[in-house]
């Protein structure tokens, strides 16, 4: 095993303890509405997460419509800040929306921008 075959087996067991390591702390990374926007309504509430996959993370707005009417929101990611989705969630109900795969970020936090549906 010459010089180079001790380089590869070195990269591979460093890729393998980086994989191990990424498998550890893989846990999903929640953050509740730190970015809520200017017209955000309290009873609708968005998290975020980042759920792993084969290669990277998935992220996920969850929205969880706590109000007695349905609610209609915008939502965002700080890693993706554009373009906005719509979710809507009669009351009581909640709703999500990917709005990256393939990410290599796992903190993900979420923004609103909501009313109450049939408002204008």
């Amino acid at each position: 095993m010459g010089l180079a075959g001790g380089l590869l087996d070195s990269q591979r067991l460093i890729a393998c303890a980086a994989a191990l390591v990424g498998l550890a702390s893989s846990g999903s990374s929640r953050a509740a509405e730190p970015l809520q926007g200017a017209g955000g309504l309290e009873c609708a509430v968005v998290s975020a997460s980042a759920r792993l996959q084969a290669y990277g993370y998935a992220h996920v707005v969850t929205l969880t419509n706590h109000c007695a009417r349905a609610v209609s929101c915008e939502v965002w990611t700080d890693v993706d800040p554009s373009p906005h989705y719509t979710l809507t969630a009669k009351a009581g109900q909640s709703a999500e929306v990917i709005t990256r795969n393939g990410s290599p970020a796992r903190a993900v936090q979420a923004g609103k921008q909501c009313r109450l549906a049939g408002q204008g």
